[in-house]
This record gives C-alpha cells, sequence and structure tokens, in this order.
C-alpha cells in the first residue's frame, strides 16, 4: 500500500485511507490491525523546543515507525501528534501486541533535531478488524477508544475490548465531579506514618488524597487519579495535596523532633519545568523548614530522564528531597543511578510483603538497599505488616518503614493523636 507518511493529513483523508484499506482486506478475506499513536507530551516538546524542532522530530518518528512494519503495512500522520498504523499483514492480536512493542522501543530512544533530543511519549490504542464491522469510522473509533482507555488506565498501550465504552463512560462522569469535589471540599488529606527501621521513631509521614464522594462513597486514588492524570485535572489535584499537607505539617507535635511530609507527583507533572519553583514558593507561604518536604515520583518517570531530571536537580538544589517511590517494579536502568538526582528509594510493597516467604523477594529486596547505600541513597521499604518484616529489614540495614504493622494513612486529627500516643516498641 503506497502512502506518503511524511506529510500531515486531516482525519478524513485518513477515513478513506482506512476505508480502502478494509476494502482491500476484505476482498482478500484477511484481517486488518490498526494502532492509533499519540504524543502525550506534545504539548510540552513544543514549549520546551518549539514548534518547528518538534515537527521535525515528529518527521523522523514517521520515517521510524515506517521502517517498523513491513513493506504491506502503512503509516499516516493525521493531526500535528497521532499516527495510524495500519498493519495489512495482520496474523492475530499477538501480532498487535509485538508491533506495538517495537514501536515503544523505537522511538523512546529520542529523536534528535539541531542538535538537541527530543523524548516523545507514546500512548496508543488498537483494534482489528474482525469484531463484525469493517465500516472505517467504526473501527477508527474503537482504536480510539482503546487509546482513551490506556491514556485513562496509564498503560502505554490497549487494544479495544467491547466493555471499554462503558468503562470509559463511567470514567468521564467521575472526571466531571473530580472540580466540584475540590469545591465541596469532599477531597482530604491522610497521613500514613514512616519510621526509622533501627529505632521506630516517627520521621514523617506520606501525604495521600482521599475522595469522600456524597453518593459514590469512599472513591479510591487509584481510580480517580489516573481519570484526572488523564482528564487534564491532575494539576489542581497535585496543589492541593502540596499545600494542605504543607499547611498542616505545622500542626504536628513536636516531642519526635523535626518530621516531614512526602507528596506524591504524576510523572507528567515532573516533565514541567516550573514543578521545583512552584514546590519552593508552597514551602515559603506556610513556612515549611528546609529539608521537611519531600517529593515522591515513580520509578516509571525515569524513563524520560531528560526534564525529568532537571527537575528533580532543581527541587534538591531548593531543599526539596526527592523519593523514587514503588521501586523495582519499573523499567529504569541501572546506568542511570550515577546521575539520578534523588534522595531515597521506596521499595515496592510486593516485594516486601513476601520477603519473608520467597527467597528470591528476599534477594531483590536486600540487592535494592545495597545498590541504593552504594549510591548514597537512603532506602524505605512500604508495606510492612508484620514484626518479623520489620526487624528482616532493620537487619538488612534498611533505614525507614512505613506499613500498616505501623499505621493506615489516618486522617489529620488521628495522626496527630497517633503521634501523640506513638511508642516505639516491638
Amino acid at each position: 500500500m503506497d502512502i506518503e507518511i511524511l506529510n500531515q493529513t486531516d482525519s478524513r483523508t485518513f477515513l478513506r485511507t482506512l476505508a480502502k484499506a478494509l476494502q482491500d482486506q476484505a476482498r482478500i478475506e484477511a484481517s486488518l490491525g490498526l494502532i492509533i499513536a499519540n504524543v502525550g507530551n506534545l504539548d510540552h516538546l513544543k514549549s520546551v523546543f518549539g514548534y518547528q524542532k518538534t515537527m521535525s522530530s515528529l518527521t523522523e518518528m514517521a520515517r521510524s515507525l515506517k521502517e517498523i512494519v513491513s513493506g504491506e503495512d502503512a503509516v499516516v500522520r493525521f493531526g500535528d501528534g497521532k499516527f495510524g498504523i495500519l498493519l495489512m499483514s495482520l496474523k492475530n492480536s499477538g501480532h498487535l501486541v509485538l508491533a506495538a512493542n517495537k514501536i515503544l522501543r523505537t522511538i523512546r530512544r529520542g529523536y534528535e533535531v539541531g542538535g538537541v533530543t527530543l523524548e516523545a511519549e507514546l500512548e496508543m490504542g488498537a483494534t482489528v478488524s474482525g469484531y463484525g464491522n469493517n465500516d472505517a469510522e467504526a473501527v477508527l473509533q474503537q482504536a480510539e477508544t482503546a487509546l482513551l482507555a490506556a491514556r485513562q488506565e496509564n498503560v502505554d498501550f490497549l487494544i479495544y475490548e467491547p466493555d471499554q465504552t462503558s468503562r470509559i463512560a463511567s470514567a468521564l462522569h467521575l472526571e466531571k465531579e473530580i472540580d466540584s469535589a475540590l469545591e465541596n471540599n469532599e477531597i482530604s488529606m491522610f497521613y500514613q506514618p514512616k519510621v526509622a527501621a533501627d529505632d521506630l521513631r516517627p520521621v514523617g509521614a506520606e501525604a495521600l488524597m482521599r475522595w469522600s464522594h456524597p453518593l459514590r462513597g469512599f472513591v479510591p486514588p487509584d481510580v480517580f487519579i489516573p481519570v484526572a492524570d488523564a482528564g487534564g485535572q491532575i494539576e489542581p489535584l497535585t496543589w492541593f495535596a502540596v499545600n494542605t499537607a504543607f499547611r498542616q505539617l505545622n500542626d504536628w507535635p513536636s516531642q519526635w523532633g523535626p518530621l516531614s511530609v512526602a507528596v506524591n507527583v504524576t510523572p507528567g507533572l515532573v516533565q514541567q519545568a516550573d514543578l521545583a519553583e512552584q514546590v519552593t514558593t508552597a514551602q515559603r507561604l506556610w513556612n515549611v523548614p528546609e529539608g521537611s518536604a519531600t517529593i515522591e515520583v515513580t520509578e516509571n518517570a525515569l524513563m524520560h530522564p531528560g526534564q525529568c531530571f532537571a527537575t528533580l536537580q532543581a527541587l534538591r538544589e531548593l531543599g526539596v528531597h526527592v523519593s523514587i517511590d514503588d521501586f523495582g517494579t519499573g523499567y529504569s536502568s541501572l546506568s542511570y543511578f550515577n546521575d539520578i538526582p534523588a534522595d531515597e528509594l521506596k521499595i515496592d510493597q510486593s516485594f516486601v510483603r513476601k520477603m519473608l516467604e520467597d527467597e528470591g523477594y528476599a534477594r531483590i529486596v536486600r540487592t535494592i538497599i545495597n545498590l541504593a547505600h552504594d549510591f548514597e541513597l537512603h532506602v524505605t521499604a512500604e508495606g510492612v505488616e508484620d514484626e518479623p518484616t520489620a526487624e528482616a529489614l532493620a537487619a538488612l540495614g534498611c533505614d525507614f518503614l512505613q506499613g500498616y504493622y505501623f499505621s493506615r494513612p489516618l486522617p489529620q486529627a488521628d495522626f496527630i493523636t497517633w503521634l501523640a500516643d506513638y511508642r516505639p516498641e516491638r
């Protein structure tokens, strides 16, 4: 199929191309796979590198995509940062997954334009023209639905499933309620204590958002945070969390000495160059002492080290600690460790909870602790639920512990009571 891939086209032209491809496949009784790939950080790239450099990088990306697929397949760019990839030689849905993985590996290498490397973040949705509908508009809608589902679930790639439409409709309804939730004080901050592993004294807490919906009841953060992130509402939620946590830190009792508070920030926000300035503005506003504020980012944020590393380094230079959350579950490379601008790694709870019953998990925990200390990073273990696990982690040299063994996340008043009543005894 001979299609010009470098010139940007519009959705109508792409629909005609897709309709022609579906007709060709129907004649030979073959399936067609459609992947819609969208550059999720396009606005960020434009703001940092300018329109022309960004568009040039997308031209290079189109060439790379065409080299990835076979000669029978086609790549069409429609819209500034959106690509349609038509897999004409599709064998099964597994072929879609293999193609998507190959695309992701290639795009993550970045594109050099004018001496500058631009790192695009792709999000992809896909479908196969075998769900009983060879109508081009319906097939495109299926791929777009899968793309939206991937965005909401914070994953790189999803294949269309019939129930995604209803799930997305529910998420969109939830999205509309997030703004009113902030206005109506339905969202509040809870705090999970963090203690020193050697003597179990409290050293601070992680701030966690909780939503008490008047009709739905408790809405879990792993439901509404991805919805807010996909819908562009994560920024006001994050600044609500930062300002509330910094303000409430001032009311914590002082009998345990200086305490710190950690606030989670999504990978997308870490890509914003002004994040450090906004955090330190909140620090000054609420008179938070230097070293008492920590920003937590997931390990996946390190996949695009350029702006991410610059932002994290700026935070540290301004007296804010940086913690890498859920460590061990992402894709970071050991080569990053020499340059990673962080103060702490947090071992994911999935390893901690199984370390006493599975030697493999115990080795992972031990390796992370030793690796972090080799690079002069502190280590916090999450998911500590019993005394034997706490003792084992302390014996391995883990610095800090967090989990239900000490306390569940607590609202501000209950956390203050916990601090007053807590006794560091095993």
